[in-house]
């Protein structure tokens, strides 16, 4: 079997992980009713969690909220984004169970117990051998553990029908353009991934793939507002080369009136997949 080959997740494939900590943050608000509800479909008790590729601690705290008996790590190799996430658990004073760890999904794992639950989300395709990653991951989880995977899903819909950014096409013309710049830095299209089969060739079965939505409606709150416009903003930054001067006029103009727009509102979808060791 080919597998993908791509960029290390925090040197080759154009990210400033750090500098995108404010907006990983705002990635996780808005997709934070998916992450609450594929966590009743986890069987059997978790008590221990290993949150790989864990940035800023956002959604290791989600974890550590929804399961008040768990211990849950967060492991990143960015310290500056492990600061961030023990910082979250001061504020939220879960310091006795949600812990950071430094370690690289692309290297050997620093040593752990046993978990019951492995969550690995929207990590996995910037690794440049999944295999042997999910590998290291299947051989962190107890016989009857848990992997979850989120990984990319369809482009998020945020406009009402008939809204002049659809009609003239510049929307659809900005959705094609971030995702192929998004291809280019990755080296492969991570919505077409074969994961199931990485998956059983790293020693996991019972695997569940499917796509799960966390809706916003209008109007949006807040956060959901910032995370519009930095969607926004980061796209046009990210597919400048791909877009006209009148789309780019539209989307900055666009981005600015967000906040005073009651008729928006977001679905975010997202890919999750499940697996055991087998």
């Amino acid at each position: 079997m080919s597998h993908p080959t791509h960029g290390h997740h925090h040197h080759g494939d154009g990210f400033d992980w750090e500098g995108m900590a404010d907006r990983l943050e705002l990635d996780a608000a808005i997709t934070e009713p998916i992450v609450l509800a594929l966590l009743p479909t986890v069987d059997g008790p978790v008590e221990h969690v290993l949150d790989v590729g864990s940035g800023p601690g956002a959604v290791a705290l989600t974890l550590t909220l929804a399961l008040p008996g768990a211990e849950v790590i967060a492991m990143d190799s960015s310290v500056a984004l492990l600061h961030r996430a023990q910082h979250r658990a001061v504020q939220h004073e879960v310091t006795d169970r949600l812990l950071t760890l430094e370690g690289d999904l692309e290297d050997v794992l620093p040593p752990t117990g046993p978990m019951d639950l492995v969550w690995a989300s929207m990590v996995l395709h910037h690794v440049a051998d999944p295999v042997g990653a999910l590998r290291r991951l299947r051989d962190r989880l107890r016989r009857d553990g848990t992997l979850v995977m989120v990984e990319f899903g369809d482009p998020p819909t945020v406009l009402p029908d008939g809204d002049p950014l659809l009609t003239s096409g510049t929307w659809g013309r900005f959705q094609d353009a971030t995702a192929a710049t998004l291809r280019e830095r990755l080296g492969l299209d991570p919505v077409t991934v074969d994961w199931p089969a990485l998956l059983a060739e790293a020693g996991f079965d019972a695997i569940t793939d499917e796509m799960r939505t966390a809706h916003h409606p209008a109007p949006l709150t807040p956060v959901a507002q910032r995370w519009l416009e930095a969607h926004v903003g980061r796209g046009v930054e990210m597919a400048a080369g791909g877009l006209n001067a009148g789309d780019m006029t539209a989307l900055d103009a666009f981005a600015h009136d967000v906040p005073n727009r009651v008729d928006l509102a977001v679905a975010a979808t997202r890919r999750v997949l499940t697996a055991r060791p087998a």
